[in-house]
């Protein structure tokens, strides 16, 4: 009788442990899956502040003084 409780025992023992290992192994992915995620985002907009950076130094200087003047504060002389 003894031993058929240390057998279910070790059963469900094991049983917890692939459980445990399963979890662990699906939530490393995830982690690894996000940072890949974040990863792209930044270089997504590191190309976009590029493009728009290499957009504004073509720019004459009228050109970009007329397309600024709607988000540069109008000073009081």
């Amino acid at each position: 009788m003894f031993m058929r409780i240390k057998l279910f025992l070790a059963a469900v023992g094991a049983f917890l442990l692939m459980v445990l290992t399963t979890w662990l192994s699906l939530k490393r992915a995830s982690d690894a899956n996000e940072k890949v995620k974040v990863a792209t985002g930044r270089i997504e907009a590191m190309k976009q502040a590029e493009e728009i950076e290499n957009e504004v130094e073509a720019l004459d200087v009228d050109t970009l003084k007329r397309r600024s003047a709607k988000w540069v504060r109008k000073t009081e002389q």
